[in-house]
């Protein structure tokens, strides 16, 4: 069965229908799925109820996957390939306000690019939709830094052009007042370096590469190059550039984390359940 791609109407964001996830892809169908991706930023699959194995499986063609573990407050998945994005603690109850991982996972909402805080990068992200509010399932929203970069005059990019950025999860996190990581963590994710702009490469298209994790740029003084930081995410995740995903039970929603940013929107997260699995594949090399 050939597959079908339904791009969103301005061609950001495509729905793929015509695959089971939980059957085993061949390499004919993942170069289908690999250049939708590469075409939109960001595709989604109806109707995936996924053990973690399938989803595993799917996201190793795109690249290793990104090991987690213990070390990202993470306590209830055991594969250490999965994060757990959900308001549920390790005895399955819905977190109290109080609760750390709540707080930890509140850096969310802000707009953000997967693992730029690690070296190499993610490459690519798939979040599995397991249990969603009955009510008003909150959205997730994504931004296309390809065609916020497409659109900066001339001249912005060139002053652009050769900037790198200093990306910490501390900074992501200190936004929220979390502060609480232990010793391994600290050695296992310093802060690392990217480029401001790169090459998508799989359009050839450049990007900005910003987010909630860049911290500060390398050679500017620390304050005017957050301000600097923070118009560009500003200019790039306006709606011009936005796909907004619309949530239903067991979606598999995949997106390029080079090219792309996205976050989470708030619901009622003391009243409802939502538990979403996620994993990513990373870049080959470092960026």
């Amino acid at each position: 069965m050939s597959i079908t791609i339904t791009p969103a109407p301005s061609g950001f964001g495509a729905e793929i229908r015509g695959v089971d996830l939980r059957q085993p892809i061949d390499e004919a169908r993942y170069r289908e799925i690999e250049a939708a991706l590469s075409r939109h930023g960001v595709i989604f699959f109806r109707d995936q109820p996924l053990q973690e194995a399938h989803q595993e499986a799917f996201i190793r063609w795109f690249g290793p996957p990104n090991a987690l573990a213990r070390q990202l407050n993470n306590s209830r998945m055991k594969n250490p390939y999965f994060y757990d994005v959900s308001n549920v603690d390790e005895n399955g109850d819905i977190m109290m306000e109080e609760h750390e991982r709540r707080l930890y996972l509140q850096a969310n909402l802000f707009w953000h690019t997967d693992m730029s805080m690690r070296q190499p990068p993610a490459r690519v992200t798939a979040l599995n939709a397991i249990v969603l509010p009955e009510v008003d399932p909150p959205d997730t929203e994504f931004a296309d830094t390809r065609a916020a970069w497409e659109a900066l005059p001339p001249g912005r990019q060139e002053e652009l052009e050769n900037l790198r950025v200093v990306h910490s999860v501390y900074a992501s996190r200190a936004k929220v007042g979390y502060t609480n990581f232990n010793a391994e963590t600290r050695n296992l994710l310093p802060p690392t370096e990217h480029p401001l702009v790169r090459v998508h490469a799989g359009s050839g298209r450049k990007c900005l590469y910003i987010g909630a994790h860049a911290s500060h740029i390398v050679g500017m003084d620390e304050a005017e190059g957050r301000a600097l930081l923070d118009e560009l995410a500003d200019f790039a995740t306006e709606p011009r550039f936005r796909y907004v995903h619309k949530w239903q039970p067991y979606d598999l929603l995949v997106w390029d984390d080079s090219c792309t940013l996205h976050r989470a929107t708030p619901f009622d997260d003391q009243k409802y359940r939502r538990e979403l699995r996620w994993c990513s594949a990373r870049e080959l090399e470092p960026v």
